[in-house]
């Protein structure tokens, strides 16, 4: 008896291999977005630090902000730096520094959240990564850059 297809168990194998192609295929991809994503964070991050420097020469104090601020948001006026401080687009600057204050993934959910601390002599400015930065010490989850160090902690 010659057969001229395929049986049901071979075809159950190629279904099964297929699917745990497709689902490896799915969480390296995954992975890779989140890496990606934290890459741009960590960018971010150090634009926003850059910027917070160059409104420190001007002003010899960091921007005003007795409360934790969620940057770049319209409601709390924190889309652009300005040598005034955080301010919405709308608003005129003697002189821009930052505009707008990077966010990349603002719509996927991510902030940055400021806080000026010992009498706008230092800052803290929290942030979330998806995946660990062995290579930094920064682990996944809220991180805290200040003016002189980024930590694997919440500020906040």
């Amino acid at each position: 008896m010659s057969s001229r297809g395929f049986t049901k168990i071979e075809i159950l194998i190629v279904a099964i291999l297929i699917v745990l192609v497709l689902a490896a295929d799915f969480f390296v991809i995954s992975y890779l977005n989140s890496k990606q994503q934290d890459v741009q964070v960590m960018s971010e991050i150090s634009r926003l630090r850059s910027g917070l420097e160059a409104y420190l020469l001007k002003n010899n104090y960091y921007p005003v902000s007795l409360e934790p601020l969620v940057l770049n948001s319209e409601l709390n006026s924190s889309e652009k730096l300005c040598v005034e401080g955080f301010e919405k687009f709308s608003f005129q600057c003697a002189q821009e520094i930052l505009n707008p204050v990077p966010n990349l993934y603002l719509t996927k959910g991510n902030s940055y959240i400021y806080k000026s601390t010992d009498n706008n002599k230092n800052y803290q400015l929290e942030f979330t990564l998806l995946s660990d930065f062995p290579a930094q010490n920064l682990k996944k989850g809220k991180n805290c850059a200040t003016n002189s160090q980024i930590i694997s902690q919440p500020c906040f």
